[in-house]
């Protein structure tokens, strides 16, 4: 089979497996998603992980990272929220391909004298990569970026193997119908709208970028922000400014730390006393990324910008003329470009929001928002036994509230208790809360 067919071939099977898998999530929906989630072998092991991870400084930061566990404080979730760097503890390409560059040498150093041919040795690396691949899914919470990011590699080195060099574009579809096809459901999850959208923007900006180090990490900071307007309304309710600043300071603490996280995790089959000193080193080197979150947090909220949920038929635009912006040329670029900067327009504001009553699940239906005009309107929480805690989770999802409402400007917030004067002034640092007025229905 020559090169043309073998890639005509895998095309079409691609095609096949992503429309089937769409389908299948859209008309048979998986009532238990995390069915897949349930291997003894890891549990055992993820506990033990956990186990070792509880007296650390950093341990939610640690968790996230070596077991998938984003069981965050309401602080730190917000934290992460406001400074744009939630994707640092959702296992993804940048951790997964740091392990497979440590399980690689490993593994070629072990096998540096063994008499083989390379194209012999690229075999067997191969081949002992898939069961390490899945391990390290499983071990990490079995998330849909880990498999796509495992998929990715996997899919680039069979090719390798092979003789040729695939197009980096290819092997990304190919890896995204390969994970909607083994996990059900995660077509329409937001956790694979998300890594396709990051992915696919940084494949294709990453040869462009300056060779400095600092410019290339503030770059893709700020395309990958741009690109996730489409998700940020369901995340978080606003774009930070702020986001490449910080990025700029914490990724590359958060590389340091994470090959030892990496290390852990395949030891603590084998010695639970080494994992526990890698994840104490690893605990020692993400220290100072901990504390930039902390620290910014302050700064990104203040400047932060509301924004707001926009019909599907926007998001398809903006979208769609980000990435023909970035994969053409001339005058199709041009007018690629105009036409994202029209549709973000509308993430900003509220034209398309009609006048109606809604009641968006960030607090359990327990609250309702009214629009009044364009892109203000009030806030009811319903009368029931007590407010929502006022803590920093209650801040970020009454942002995430407020934007799946549509509305950029609060005019005014009903709560049936008594609001204190410290609650108001904290409601009060949210941009789109600055003028509102807070009632109480005792």
């Amino acid at each position: 089979m020559t090169n043309t067919n073998f890639y005509s071939l895998i095309i079409f099977l691609t095609i096949i497996f992503f429309s089937f898998s769409i389908a299948r999530d859209i008309y048979f929906k998986i009532n238990d998603k995390h069915a897949y989630y349930n291997v003894k072998f890891t549990e055992s092991l993820q506990k033990k992980l956990e186990k070792s991870a509880v007296d650390l400084e950093n341990h939610e930061f640690i968790l996230a990272l070596s077991v998938g566990k984003r069981d965050f404080s309401p602080k730190f979730r917000h934290d992460l929220a406001v400074t744009g760097t939630m994707h640092l503890v959702a296992i993804s390409a940048f951790h997964t391909g740091i392990m497979v560059l440590i399980f690689g040498f490993f593994f070629k150093s072990l096998l540096f004298f063994v008499p083989m041919r390379p194209y012999v040795k690229n075999t067997v690396l191969f081949f002992l990569k898939i069961p390490a691949s899945v391990y390290y899914f499983f071990i990490t919470g079995a998330s849909v970026p880990t498999l796509r990011s495992l998929v990715f590699m996997l899919f680039f080195d069979f090719f390798m193997i092979s003789g040729s060099f695939p197009h980096p574009v290819f092997i990304f579809f190919a890896s995204l119908a390969a994970t909607a096809f083994l996990i059900p459901g995660s077509s329409l999850s937001m956790s694979f709208l998300m890594s396709a959208l990051c992915v696919a923007t940084v494949l294709k900006i990453w040869k462009v970028l300056p060779k400095s180090l600092a410019v290339s990490l503030v770059c893709v900071s700020v395309s990958v922000n741009w690109i996730l307007l489409v998700v940020s309304p369901s995340l978080s309710g606003t774009f930070s400014v702020a986001s490449p600043f910080v990025n700029f300071f914490v990724i590359p603490v958060v590389s340091l730390s994470v090959p030892f996280v990496t290390l852990a995790q395949f030891l603590i089959p084998f010695s639970e006393t080494a994992a526990h000193l890698m994840l104490k080193t690893a605990d020692f080197l993400i220290a100072p990324a901990s504390f930039f979150v902390s620290f910014f947090a302050g700064f990104a909220e203040k400047t932060s910008v509301p924004i707001i949920d926009v019909p599907v038929f926007i998001k398809i635009i903006f979208a769609a003329s980000f990435f023909t912006a970035l994969y053409f040329r001339n005058k199709i670029k041009y007018l690629s470009l105009s036409v994202n900067i029209v549709a973000a327009i509308f993430f900003f504001s509220g034209i398309f929001s009609a006048d109606e009553l809604k009641r968006p699940d960030q607090f359990g239906g327990k609250a309702f928002c009214v629009k009044e005009s364009v892109a203000s309107g009030r806030i009811f929480f319903d009368r029931y036994a007590k407010n929502p805690a006022f803590n920093n989770y209650f801040y970020t999802n009454i942002e995430r509230f407020s934007a799946q409402c549509g509305i950029t400007k609060v005019i005014s917030v009903h709560f049936p208790d008594k609001v204190t004067e410290k609650q108001e002034k904290a409601l009060r640092k949210k941009i789109r809360f600055k003028n509102a007025k807070f009632y109480s229905r005792e």
